[in-house]
């Protein structure tokens, strides 16, 4: 592996002037600075962050997978509240799933010289990511539960969200229910099935069916019903969709088949999205508080960054709460 010492041999000038190029110091001609960034490269040198024997950059950074709905938006707004708090700035990088462009947008960050990362979602190698790790860079997990990484993090309480949307179709007299679960790389829609198969295994009176088809967004949830409807017909009274754009997606297409919502099928789903007071029926739904998620998650990372000790990793989990509107009917 290539070190400090081969890049000053390459650019033919001393350690020291590396070191002062590593970090940003202005006594260092431009000139000079071309050549050693330009050994560098050529030699795929990438120097582990010094900011923590330094001052602090005041600074942050979260990567998200999409901003294409208020999911990850709130959870970014709820970072930058306690991040301007605190006096610290924010960077924000969209990774669109993609664990190359995760990996390259933490290796950004650290030549930027941040204080900290959250991670919201990551696809990135754990292997890759205990890399950073180890050079004890403050790193905190936002909305992806994986208790496999040494890492604190902060979650919505899915499990119990679940549970409590199952509880509450069942007191209105629902016995057969339809899932429409997320994509199986989520442990979010991974805690939600959880909480399903908890609640039946303490309510042999209850029946749940699962789509075939699975997915976050409204295309996903239409594809999953007409799937569903063309091959079992309607053999259930209400439908828990994993979040509020399915639901959605799901009462529009019902209505396309002349399926009143909820005179016919009830249906409830998972977020408390924006949209979901707003569209008709309104949507009743369990609320997550993904600004809280963010917020609290920031206040975590920002704790690391001016506590020097170590500690055991927190996982706090917020809980949901039942929001109930007009798409879930009392049957008998």
């Amino acid at each position: 592996m290539k070190n400090i010492r081969d890049v000053a041999k390459k650019a033919n000038v001393s350690i020291a002037t590396v070191s002062r190029v590593i970090n940003g110091h202005d006594n260092v001609s431009e000139k000079t600075k071309k050549k050693v960034l330009k050994a560098m490269r050529e030699l795929n040198y990438r120097p582990a962050p010094s900011y923590r024997n330094t001052k602090l950059f005041k600074t942050l950074a979260i990567l998200v997978p999409n901003l294409q709905n208020s999911h990850y938006g709130e959870i970014v707004m709820g970072v930058e509240s306690a991040a301007r708090e605190s006096g610290f700035d924010l960077f924000i990088s969209i990774t669109k799933e993609n664990p190359d462009m995760e990996y390259e947008s933490i290796e950004n960050f650290f030549q930027r010289k941040i204080d900290g990362i959250i991670l919201s979602e990551f696809f990135i190698e754990k292997e890759k990511l205990e890399k950073f790790q180890k050079l004890n860079i403050p790193i905190v997990i936002a909305d992806f539960k994986d208790d496999s990484v040494f890492l604190d993090s902060v979650n919505t309480d899915n499990f119990s969200g679940a549970y409590q949307a199952m509880n509450f179709l069942y007191e209105n007299g629902h016995r057969k229910i339809l899932h429409i679960p997320g994509p199986n790389w989520s442990p979010a829609a991974r805690d939600r099935i959880n909480g399903i198969n908890e609640f039946v295994k303490h309510h042999n009176d209850v029946e749940v069916y699962f789509t075939s088809n699975s997915g976050y967004f409204p295309k996903e949830g239409r594809l999953a019903l007409k799937n569903y409807l063309k091959n079992n017909g309607i053999n259930f009274t209400a439908v828990f969709a994993v979040n509020d754009l399915i639901a959605i997606s799901v009462i529009d297409e019902l209505r396309r088949q002349n399926i009143n919502v909820p005179n016919d099928i009830s249906v409830i789903g998972f977020d408390d999205a924006p949209i979901s007071e707003y569209f008709y029926p309104y949507l009743t739904t369990i609320r997550q508080f993904r600004w809280d998620m963010g917020y609290t998650a920031a206040k975590l990372l920002i704790e690391k960054i001016l506590n020097t000790k170590s500690s055991l990793p927190r996982k706090i989990l917020i809980p949901t709460e039942l929001v109930i509107r007009d798409t879930v009917r009392k049957i008998d």
